[in-house]
């Protein structure tokens, strides 16, 4: 199995399964279990990684099944949270990020937990990234890379800053208009292709789909997520198979422009309901 094959099939946006499942478990709602089982639908492993201090927890040559011990660690650090915020930023969006080592890293990753832990030495950010071992058998990899920013970064402001949950679910409302429209230019005439299609966004809406804890079950925070897999895996598709959006180069460039902000806008509608569940759990 080839290593690109191997992580699109694992679970997209571990950030957000590690803060909502962790602050599930930081108020006594789920076990240290259920994170780790959570966590488990991204990577086969995880290991915590300190830039300027190595590899702590598991070691890099344990076996797939030492996944445990990576998340253990995880939660170790984050037992003294006080406050959780998931960030997905993407170039030309860094969603408030100041310029540093972590929001670059973030950037290159394209997702970061935020950790306010009262520790007096900056926000603490934890940032995933994805290695794939076709090894028999063949398993993946999370790194969480910890940072610490200079200072406290404001969590509440950035949380706060951005649009509301009424508007991110209208404009997610036009953008389902927009992607079926995009579904048109990817589709085939076979049926055969067009089953392939239904396969291929399926696949892709699955893995864009963040399971929260059952222990807050808002409905609105739900269909944020529904809504911004599915429109995040046409997008997805549309990039993979080179769609044209338009019938010259200047509507192409305008297509292109659609994608992304498309793009932009489930990142931020995942953020938003994610950091919701976190804050009703966190709260209570």
């Amino acid at each position: 199995m080839k290593r690109s094959r191997l992580l699109s099939a694992t679970v997209a946006w571990p950030t957000c399964a590690l803060g909502a499942w962790s602050a599930a478990w930081l108020t006594g709602r789920c076990s240290p279990d259920d994170v780790i089982e959570a966590l488990a639908e991204s990577a086969d492993r995880h290991l915590l990684h300190w830039p300027d201090g190595g590899v702590a927890g598991a070691e890099q040559n344990s076996p797939a099944t030492g996944s445990a011990n990576g998340v253990l660690d995880l939660l170790a650090l984050l037992r003294p949270a006080r406050r959780l915020v998931v960030r997905l930023p993407s170039t030309g969006d860094p969603q408030g990020l100041p310029p540093h080592v972590a929001t670059s890293a973030a950037l290159g990753a394209g997702e970061v937990l935020l950790v306010d832990d009262a520790a007096g030495a900056g926000t603490l950010a934890l940032v995933p990234e994805f290695a794939a071992d076709t090894a028999d058998p063949p398993f993946v990899t999370c790194t969480w890379s910890a940072y610490r920013y200079d200072a406290t970064l404001d969590l509440g402001h950035l949380v706060s800053a951005g649009p509301s949950a009424g508007d991110l679910e209208y404009e997610l409302r036009q953008a389902v208009r927009e992607a079926t429209t995009i579904i048109g230019g990817l589709g085939g005439r076979r049926s055969a292709d067009a089953s392939d299609l239904r396969t291929e966004l399926a696949a892709l809406t699955s893995r864009h789909r963040v399971a929260l804890p059952p222990h807050l079950l808002d409905a609105r925070s739900t269909r944020l997520i529904d809504t911004a897999a599915q429109v995040e895996a046409i997008v997805d598709l549309a990039g993979a198979r080179s769609v044209e959006i338009g019938d010259s180069a200047g509507q192409w460039d305008s297509g292109d422009a659609t994608l992304r902000g498309l793009q932009a806008l489930t990142r931020t509608a995942r953020a938003a309901a994610v950091n919701h569940t976190i804050l009703e759990l966190l709260r209570r």
